[in-house]
This record gives C-alpha cells, sequence and structure tokens, in this order.
C-alpha cells in the first residue's frame, strides 16, 4: 500500500480482447472483503442524515411512525447495510420519509425501487 496515496497495487490476469486495456493504464477494481451474513438491507432513500448522525422513520403495528437512531454499514447498489438500530421484520418509511413525523399514523404501501424494476425490462 502506497501511504502517500492510499492505493494498494494488484496485479490479475483476464482476457482482453482487442488490447483495449494497455501496459501502464490504471483502473479500479471493486473487490467482496467480505460476506455479511443476515444482513439488514434497507433503501438508501429511507435514511436521514441529521448533523452526522443516521435516522429511519420505523412503523409499528398500527402504523404509527417512530423514529429510530441507526449506525449505517455499507451501501450495496441502493440498498444501505443497517449495523444497528433496526432488528429483522422492522418496517421503514422508503418514501415521503420528508412528510412523517413522530406518532404520525401513516396508510403505508410495498415499496417499490424504481430503478430495480428499471433494470428488469
Amino acid at each position: 500500500m502506497n501511504q502517500s496515496t492510499g492505493a494498494i497495487r494488484i496485479a490479475g490476469l483476464f482476457p482482453n480482447p482487442g488490447n483495449i486495456l494497455r501496459p501502464g493504464g490504471y483502473g479500479k477494481v471493486r473487490a467482496q472483503t467480505r460476506i455479511q451474513k443476515d444482513a439488514i438491507l434497507i433503501p438508501q432513500r429511507a435514511v436521514t442524515e441529521l448533523q452526522g448522525s443516521y435516522q429511519v422513520a420505523l412503523l409499528d403495528s398500527e402504523n404509527k411512525v417512530s423514529i429510530q437512531p441507526v449506525e449505517v454499514g455499507e451501501r450495496f447498489g441502493s440498498l444501505w447495510i443497517i449495523q444497528k438500530g433496526l432488528k429483522p421484520g422492522d418496517r421503514v418509511v422508503a418514501e415521503g420519509i420528508q412528510h412523517v413525523r413522530a406518532d404520525m399514523k401513516v396508510n403505508p404501501k410495498p415499496f417499490v425501487d424504481q430503478a430495480s424494476e428499471a433494470k428488469g425490462r
């Protein structure tokens, strides 16, 4: 690792049809560094940042809103891994988050990620 740039030099072998990549060139590599089993993933749009801390709007069994602080992890596409603050089965507000307030009762509908839907077409 180069401490002045933070770069890590990696060598690899892979096909290069048409010699698109030339010697001395640079590229970005994304590598899986770990697998997190049973991770809680929520849409990035459901997370609000407020003065360096993160929070989500949760719904209880009566569809009443409460604001829950969370600790976020890495991003995975348009989803965010939640490290702390949520448990499996918790329902979060993903659309209209700017309009909800604590103790407000809402009429929830299932979230459909239009970006994922567009990729499937």
